[in-house]
């Protein structure tokens, strides 16, 4: 088909894969007091701003062909030194407790004294964020300019160049700059019952950096990329949360019940990752004129909601919890289709090929619990989570050379399966003397495993007669390399093998940190270990003196080839350096 067909943004792999990557365990956002805007401290205002810039220290994946011509995995191509991010981000958050107004019956809140129960604790809270990145605008040539784009095959049915103009306003759109009203909800109490409702963020479960009960609100890497910290990265849902605090029962204490439900249509893959940015997974960075990407989100009915419900309590010095629930993957379920005319006659909209991707609701059902040994100065938590009807890809199913010349369909329809996930953590604080006498190390090691349930097994090669080199199994929509293919090439293209998703995937994270001089200089290694056969190790140091703190940061991504999983290698030619000064109240 077209040189590459199968760019359609539930590509947005770098949110499940990316959020680890990085800022989220070596360096959260900090927490800090707000300040008081009256005497009685009822209105409360906080804000954290910083500048981050990142520069690359490797040229992005190329090669040279044997007549001379240059391919990239990565687009647009950027040479080592060059800036990859100049990022500029300000949130601001407003908390006003109406309590002392509602006592005092004051405006419209002498209403609620009429309903036949009593209101404790009502406020509510307001954050703005706004973020921007000056990268188009005076990065290098690579993203400031078109140049690159220029280059792009042109629509092999119609020979339509691409519409150069439309992608990089596109591009732009998406990734200069954003201002959001970002939460806005209201809270109170009645009696046992607490209940917030309105725009909010909420997370379950027991991780750092990788998610797995943390699957209620969507991540976002349409602004930004993959590297942005997972606090950065949540979207918010239009949402109503309640708890009602059991208390005591039998040998169960601090019982609680948990609720939600959510009408929203956002999710993780619309907008996506835009074409052309630093931040796109390999193979699929460049617009293509013979293929459109056409993203269907939930709409916002009571049809489609999202919700569930999970059981806290503590038992034998451990918290346990259980829940189940609805929700939508941050991962589109993408389904490859033809026009019935091809190869001569494309779709009416020009392109050769649609990549349709939608959202599969998808039950989430499991528990987590942690306990401490004092002994050892060390928490212990794990979690187990079963998902149901997760996106999946088959070669065969996003392969059109497969699918229309092997089995005479002209879509490779959608897949969905099952998983079986669980993590164990160990966070351990501990002297070691010779490197810091005076602090305390902090230690978090994570083990993550994944079983696909009835994963269908890797076939021998060239076991389709028009792909040779090509085989079937279990892959993500990212394109490991293309091969030759006598068809492929009548329509203009070569045939992508697409990254192969192992069965059982096991992925090891580590972050150790300690801090010097009263805690202004601190220190933080972060290491993830894809047994797959990819690598992330970030040293970090961070000088803290209240309100400011400035932070260094060296992200070096390793892997012999591409492969799915957690996707760590999926950026392995992203290694950069950060700079970024922060200032915080």
């Amino acid at each position: 088909m077209t040189a590459n067909p199968y760019h359609t943004q539930p590509l947005r792999i770098a949110s499940g894969i990316a959020c680890a990557l990085l800022f989220a365990v070596a360096t959260s956002p900090p927490s800090v007091d707000a300040v008081r805007l009256d005497q009685a401290g009822e209105l409360r205002f906080g804000m954290r701003s910083y500048v981050g810039t990142r520069i690359g220290t490797e040229d992005t994946d190329r090669s040279v062909n044997a007549q001379g011509q240059v391919t990239s995995e990565t687009f647009p191509f950027s040479a080592a030194g060059h800036v990859r991010q100049n990022r500029y981000y300000v949130e601001a958050e407003l908390d006003h407790n109406l309590s002392r107004l509602y006592a005092e019956g004051w405006g419209p809140l002498e209403l609620l004294k009429y309903l036949p129960f009593h209101i404790n604790g009502l406020k509510y809270h307001l954050t703005f964020r706004g973020e921007a990145d000056t990268l188009y605008d005076w990065g290098p040539r690579e993203y400031s300019t078109a140049e690159q784009f220029k280059t792009l095959p042109a629509n092999p049915v119609t020979g339509e160049p691409l519409n150069v103009l439309a992608a990089r306003r596109h591009l732009r759109k998406l990734g200069t700059d954003r201002e959001r009203l970002f939460q806005a909800y209201v809270e109170a109490s009645v009696g046992r019952l607490f209940a917030r409702l309105g725009r909010q963020v909420w997370s379950w479960g027991e991780t750092d950096g990788f998610r797995l009960l943390d699957q209620i609100n969507p991540l976002d890497s349409s602004f930004g990329g993959f590297l942005v910290s997972l606090d950065e990265r949540r979207v918010p849902l239009d949402m109503l949360r309640l708890e009602y605090r059991v208390g005591e029962l039998g040998p169960l204490s601090e019982m609680g019940v948990q609720g939600y439900a959510a009408i929203d249509n956002k999710v993780g893959f619309a907008p996506g990752i835009p074409q052309g940015s630093p931040w796109t997974p390999p193979n699929v960075g460049a617009p293509r004129a013979g293929s459109r990407a056409i993203q269907i989100t939930p709409r916002r009915t009571f049809n489609d909601v999202r919700g569930g419900a999970r059981l806290v309590w503590n038992m034998l010095d451990a918290t346990w919890s259980i829940g189940h629930y609805y929700t939508y993957f941050d991962l589109a379920a993408v389904q490859i289709e033809l026009p019935p005319g091809l190869p001569t006659v494309p779709f009416p909209d020009g392109s050769a090929v649609h990549g349709i991707a939608t959202a599969p609701r998808v039950q989430v059902s499991g528990g987590t619990t942690s306990f401490e040994i004092p002994q050892l100065s060390t928490v212990v938590r794990s979690e187990l989570a079963y998902f149901r009807d997760e996106p999946r890809y088959l070669q065969s199913q996003l392969d059109p050379l497969i699918f229309l010349f092997h089995n005479r369909k002209l879509t490779g329809g959608r897949r969905t399966g099952d998983s079986i996930n669980y993590v164990l953590g160990l966070d351990a604080r501990q002297y070691i003397r010779f490197l810091n006498p005076n602090q305390t190390f902090f230690i978090s090691t994570q083990f993550f495993y994944k079983h696909l349930r009835h994963a269908v097994r890797r076939g021998e090669p060239g076991q389709f007669p028009t792909s040779p080199g090509v085989v079937e199994g279990e892959v993500l929509p990212v394109p490991e390399k293309f091969v030759p293919n006598p068809l492929a090439a009548s329509l203009g293209g070569l045939e992508p093998s697409f990254s192969r998703q192992p069965t059982d995937q096991f992925l090891h994270t580590l972050a150790v940190a300690t801090s010097y001089r009263s805690g202004t200089i601190n220190p933080v290694l972060t290491i993830f270990y894809d047994w797959g056969g990819a690598f992330l190790y970030q040293p970090a140091v961070t000088f803290l003196r209240d309100p400011w703190r400035f932070t260094v940061s060296y992200s070096i991504l390793d892997a012999g080839r591409l492969k799915a999983g957690s996707g760590v290698s999926f950026f392995r030619d992203r290694d950069n350096v950060l700079f970024q000064l922060e200032y915080a109240i």
